[in-house]
């Protein structure tokens, strides 16, 4: 007994030694970066001092922006802000040409300028849009001050491009000489994280061992994490070469990945529903299901290449295995012909294509360790993003709007400051339109400006005057630089760290020439510049808020023209442009995976309707172009299509009764030509589809349903995903 105690009782130290250890993982990566941060700031001070550059702020300010806790995105952001600094530089110098001498003129051209640059943000992600955003701002802090000062414009211009300058390359060589952190060891945790979720998904679904509410969850963090593993993989192309050369194959596995996970949630849905009541194809399917649960359910989850070759294996006997028992209950159990027959034949043709997408997957998960994996993926895989046009020209909009009327501000007040709360005003509308939440982020930025306002003035006028020389300057400052670098590195308060050293910063501008400090100037400044802020803030509370109900109209609406999409677009690449354009319309509204409230829910239910019924109609025309079908046949398909197009384009009772008519006339007119057809071929598969996208439209509680039936959609506190 006393041995057995010994071995399972845990000493102080080890007690310790574990905390320190957890301590060590979830603290130290957040103060190294902070460390960094700090170091490469001083680093962008002393050569701005050393050189004698005009506004070390800019360089410090940049530092700030551009770092990013992996190299390879630093790196890209710094090649988008290079870039958006010298379009709106030069966007500053057309302005300033055409309208030094009309200010009114100028601010409708800046206010115009910064609009457009706003509309084009929106139509990008990640570190694209926010070339854009950079674009429209440079040019007012480049112009703004050259309206008072023509023959200032190019000393500003070069001063802003060469601290901008100073700034990247500062970031640049820290992050990737201290400590650096590549994003290709972050995309292999992520890639190899999000295949063992989705196993994990897979198996408590087919266990039934989670509830809905936790198997929605699950299901909302993988399909947000679809356009993330793309971001991280369009900017470690930047960084890796190893990421480049495997850039291609990544495509493939997150569209395979997409793919086996749509069809998942399909075969759920009809399960769903063939099992709501007792029907001959809802035993047969439990008994399947079941079986095949114990099947995939059993053995680890794969966590190498070579445990994923093993997993791949077991997938593909598992098919063989399937197809051996859906034919014997197919014989024994259903005669040739039945509905009974199509609705158990749907299901169990769903299971198997996710058997093979799994196995597709799995495979090319396995594959991407390898140099070489045989044959090239197919170079149609492209993940298309997805705005609406209506949102992107409001978000235009309201910086033009917001920057007009700062800038009547301006000119009305005649408050000398009021140039800051104008600029400031234009900098957060462009820089906050295309986030999911803009008032929030604007709200924790104003924080940490104000925060940061508080600890310039401290550093400034009680601290700074009593140092003497640049490494007790450093010293000085070192303690108030760590604690709004820490802040960066914790996501949840990235921005106020980021606000709260912007501010700090802003504030150091004369630290060449001590004897020009003023208080009065100083708090006249940071006023105006949370003015600014506030005044954007009130913008994006009155003109087009992002969570009003009409914004999720708008999505909802978005969702189902993808549905539309499927039914006339080109057939190159659809599937994969399809299934990402829905994700990425998804995700602005239920960032972080989570869905808020009752109207977020509704709107991940159309996302799952669209998918279901998208992919199905992507399947039809793809079978119904076949040679071997009977134009007839084809004739029919066609016209359910269309007739589906008009349902999603604009749904009423009565277009969803012709498109089940549609799908009807298409099922018998196979019928007819081939009353008998064998299992996998062509016309059996535009049976199977079609039979699919009926079982969607009849379901009673389904999101499709209950919009045209005028009845709340999902109930308060419901699943949305099957079990």
């Amino acid at each position: 007994m006393s041995v057995f105690a010994a071995d399972t009782a845990t000493s102080p130290l080890a007690t310790v030694r574990q905390g320190l250890s957890a301590w060590g993982k979830s603290e130290v990566p957040g103060w190294v970066f902070a460390f960094k941060i700090c170091l490469a700031a001083l680093l962008a001070m002393w050569i701005s001092m050393r050189f004698e550059l005009d506004a070390p702020r800019t360089a410090m300010i940049t530092v700030v922006i551009v770092m990013q806790p992996h190299t390879g995105m630093v790196l890209e952001k710094s090649l988008y802000r290079i870039g958006g600094t010298v379009a709106g530089a030069l966007a500053s110098l057309l302005l300033v040409d055409l309208f030094v001498q009309q200010r009114v003129l100028f601010l409708a051209g800046l206010a115009l300028w910064i609009g457009l640059c706003t509309t084009g943000a929106t139509f990008f992600r990640n570190y694209r849009s926010y070339g854009f955003v950079l674009a429209g701002y440079t040019a007012a802090i480049i112009g703004l001050p050259a309206v008072l000062h023509p023959e200032a414009f190019f000393p500003i211009a070069v001063s802003r491009l060469s601290g901008v300058t100073l700034g990247i390359l500062c970031a640049g060589v820290v992050s990737d000489v201290i400590f650096p952190r590549r994003l290709s060891d972050l995309l292999r945790n992520r890639v190899r994280r999000r295949y063992t979720d989705f196993i994990s998904f897979v198996r408590v679904s087919l266990s039934g061992t989670a509830s809905p509410a936790e198997l929605e969850k699950m299901h909302m963090r993988l399909v947000g994490d679809v356009i993330t593993l793309e971001s991280i993989r369009s900017a470690g192309a930047l960084e890796d070469p190893e990421v480049r050369v495997r850039s291609q194959r990544l495509r493939k596995l997150n569209s395979e990945f997409m793919a086996a996970s749509t069809t998942f949630h399909s075969f759920h849905q009809i399960l769903k529903r063939l099992t709501r009541q007792p029907t001959p194809a809802g035993q047969a399917l439990t008994t399947l299901y079941e079986s095949l649960g114990k099947t995939l359910v059993s053995g680890d989850i794969p966590r190498s290449a070579h445990e994923a070759k093993l997993s791949a294996r077991r997938i593909a006997a598992a098919q063989v295995l399937l197809s051996r028992r859906v034919r014997d209950m197919r014989l024994g159990h259903f005669p040739a012909g039945a509905d009974t027959t199509l609705d158990f034949d749907t299901a169990a043709a769903l299971l198997s294509r996710f058997l093979r997408e799994m196995h597709a997957y799995t495979r090319t998960y396995a594959a991407l360790a390898e140099e070489r994996s045989g044959p090239v993926p197919p170079g149609d895989i492209r993940f298309a993003l997805h705005t609406d046009p209506l949102v992107a020209l409001l978000n235009g909009a309201r910086a033009f709007a917001a920057t007009l009327l700062a800038g009547a501000f301006w000119i009305a007040s005649a408050w000398p400051y009021g140039i800051i709360a104008l600029m400031n005003t234009a900098i957060m509308c462009a820089l906050f339109a295309a986030t999911p939440d803009p008032s929030r982020g604007v709200r924790r930025l104003a924080a940490g400006f104000g925060l940061g306002f508080l600890a310039a003035l401290v550093l400034r006028f009680l601290v700074i005057p009593s140092l003497d020389g640049f490494t007790l300057l450093c010293a000085g400052m070192a303690p108030f630089l760590l604690a709004g670098a820490y802040l960066c590195s914790r996501p949840e308060l990235a921005e106020i760290g980021a606000g709260y050293l912007i501010m700090l910063f802003y504030h150091l501008d004369e630290l060449g020439d001590l004897v020009l400090y003023s208080p009065v100037a100083a708090v006249n400044d940071g006023v105006a510049t949370i003015l600014g802020v506030v005044a954007a803030g009130i913008m994006f509370m009155i003109l087009a808020p992002a969570g009003g109900a009409w914004r999720k109209r708008r999505v909802a609406h978005q969702l189902r023209r993808q549905v539309v999409g499927a039914c006339f677009d080109s057939p190159a690449g659809l599937v994969h442009r399809f299934e990402s354009r829905i994700r990425d319309a998804l995700r602005m509204e239920t960032a972080g995976g989570n869905v808020p409230d009752e109207e977020g829910r509704l709107l991940v239910a159309w996302m799952f309707s669209a998918l279901e019924i998208g992919r199905a109609v992507i399947h039809l025309r793809q079978d119904a172009d076949a040679p071997l079908v009977p134009q007839p046949v084809a004739e029919r398909v066609r016209k359910s299509v269309a007739s589906l197009a008009r349902l999603f384009g604009r749904p009423s009772a009565t277009l969803r009764d012709a498109a089940l008519d549609g799908v009807a006339d298409a099922i018998a007119a196979i019928r007819v030509v081939a009353p008998d057809s064998p299992c996998g071929d062509g016309l059996h598969r535009l049976l199977i589809s079609l039979n699919l996208i009926r079982n969607a439209l009849q379901d009673e509680e389904a999101v499709l349903t209950a919009a045209v039936a005028g009845r709340p959609a999902v109930p308060r506190g419901g699943a949305i995903h099957a079990t």
